[in-house]
């Protein structure tokens, strides 16, 4: 995965780009960094119900953190999934 960039190195091919994603801050729960695909698809029916399992928040830039250019504070941290 690359973070903070929806392209690749030379040589590799890109897979899908989208947004990096973790859990909220506040739920008590391990967590890792995820890169949701920019059109995400579902399958059909699992849409009718809803049992908030395991929550996906955008994770964004903060300057100070970061240096701030070349990030935008506020800005969803993109991502790509690269390949050989």
């Amino acid at each position: 995965m690359m973070p903070a960039k929806a392209t690749c190195p030379a040589g590799w091919k890109r897979q899908y780009y989208g947004i990096l994603t973790a859990t909220h801050d506040g739920q008590h729960a391990s967590s890792e960094y995820t890169c949701m695909d920019d059109d995400p698809e579902y399958v059909e029916g699992s849409r009718s119900h809803n049992d908030d399992g395991k929550l996906f928040y955008p994770v964004k830039f903060v300057c100070g953190s970061l240096p701030c250019p070349p990030y935008t504070n506020g800005a969803f941290v993109e991502c790509a999934i690269c390949t050989r």
